[in-house]
């Protein structure tokens, strides 16, 4: 595995990330410029719900791995304020936004993109605080590591 930690001076306050990307991880079939737009906007939302966290350092962790499933799994997690049960129950809907200046369509065309990839995107409180948006896409057929 190799990891990194970098901090982003241009973010006021400062943001500390990590990454975690498996070696040798599995190719996965699919649309390069929906998959970049997916992670843009799941790296975005982390950093915009930290904007929003005072009184605790501003994390973004990105990791990959492969599930039991023969699956490979994208993780983006943040420090920032979290996700209440009705922000939950309501994310992936079109139109729902908890931003001011949101429309609400982001995290519903990024399940949409995944999903039809074959995957699947989900969200859950993190314990440390903050949230973890995860996907999973299927290992392209022939292509298994270990």
């Amino acid at each position: 595995r190799r990891g990194g930690r970098q901090s982003c001076f241009g973010i006021i306050p400062p943001l500390l990330y990590h990454t975690d990307f498996a070696l040798n991880l599995a190719q996965v079939e699919g649309d390069r410029v929906q998959l970049q737009q997916v992670l843009q906007n799941l790296v975005a939302n982390g950093i915009d719900a930290m904007h929003g966290s005072t009184g605790r350092i501003q994390e973004l962790w990105i990791t990959t791995g492969k599930e039991a499933a023969g699956e490979v799994v994208v993780k983006i997690k943040d420090s920032g304020v979290g996700l209440s049960q009705e922000v939950s129950d309501r994310i992936f809907q079109p139109f729902f936004t908890t931003k001011p200046q949101g429309i609400g369509l982001g995290l519903s065309i990024s399940r949409s993109i995944i999903e039809s990839h074959g995957g699947h995107l989900s969200a859950s409180q993190n314990p440390g605080g903050g949230a973890i948006f995860q996907f999973t896409l299927p290992i392209a057929s022939g292509n298994q590591h270990d």
